[in-house]
């Protein structure tokens, strides 16, 4: 795969080629069938041939990030450790927290059965309730919309802790935060908890700022690209403008993805 294919593609364990997640084995364990490719016993112990350092780093960061997630929830079997190995006590703690917790916390989701994560496995619907109720503590910290911080989450890494890149190689994490940024580590940007801190004080400060028209549809643009974002707040872009109007199909594409996530 060219770098090139590879940043349209993406990623860490959600897309395609999985680089380093687990395929769920059918019940003879031979066959990656099943529901896909998921986060489970030894997840990034073995990358698949071709993998970069980058593509390790983000498995093994994911599996960091759901283990302190299942230690915050404090659900049965945790603490478990925290080094960046996926292992049975790991597996255990996420059957049980299946059991006991995810029910309670994915009740309004209605994912269909593709996309249930199978006992021991993270894909999906596990990884929405071990993050979900994370980011809804940050939103509340800041005061901002708990919807839109879930629903940015949702559309910039569907919740895959080890998300990099579907555009660029350096977006990182839940929220795809950029490592060219200031003091935007990769360390920092695939920690779950970071993440979401950052994400929901960055909303806060971008609507209580004149540059953003205190409006959230602005807000949840700037995510995106900040600087087209103000631009569109503050009056700058016209659709009569043709350069004008792909940013705008960017930035209201972006804004309806988003808010058609929001719940």
């Amino acid at each position: 795969m060219t770098s090139t294919e590879r940043v349209r593609v993406g990623r860490g364990s959600w897309p395609a080629d999985g680089r380093g997640g687990t395929v769920t084995p059918t019940a003879a364990g031979t066959d990656p069938a099943g529901p896909g490719r998921c986060y489970g016993i030894g997840a990034g112990l073995t990358p698949p041939e071709g993998s970069s350092d980058g593509d390790v780093l983000a498995v093994r960061s994911a599996i960091v990030a759901i283990s302190r997630a299942l230690n915050w929830h404090a659900g049965p079997g945790t603490p478990v450790p925290t080094d960046g190995r996926f292992t049975a006590a790991t597996a255990a703690a996420v059957t049980a927290f299946q059991e006991e917790l995810q029910p309670t916390i994915n009740r309004d989701m209605y994912l269909p059965a593709i996309e249930h994560s199978p006992p021991g496995y993270v894909s999906k619907e596990t990884s929405y309730a071990l993050f979900m109720p994370i980011a809804d503590r940050y939103a509340l910290k800041y005061t901002v919309p708990r919807g839109l911080l879930r629903g940015i989450t949702t559309i910039e890494s569907n919740w895959d802790p080890g998300a990099v890149g579907y555009w660029t190689n350096s977006d990182f994490g839940l929220c795809q935060w950029n490592t060219t940024l200031p003091d935007v580590t990769t360390a920092r940007a695939l920690d779950p908890f970071w993440a979401l801190d950052s994400t929901a004080r960055m909303m806060r400060e971008r609507y209580d700022s004149d540059r953003w028209g205190h409006n959230w549809l602005y807000v949840i643009a700037a995510h995106n690209v900040p600087t087209w974002a103000a631009q569109w707040a503050q009056g700058q872009l016209s659709a009569a403008r043709p350069e004008d109007v792909p940013k705008l199909d960017r930035m209201n594409g972006y804004v309806s993805n988003v808010l058609a996530r929001v719940w």
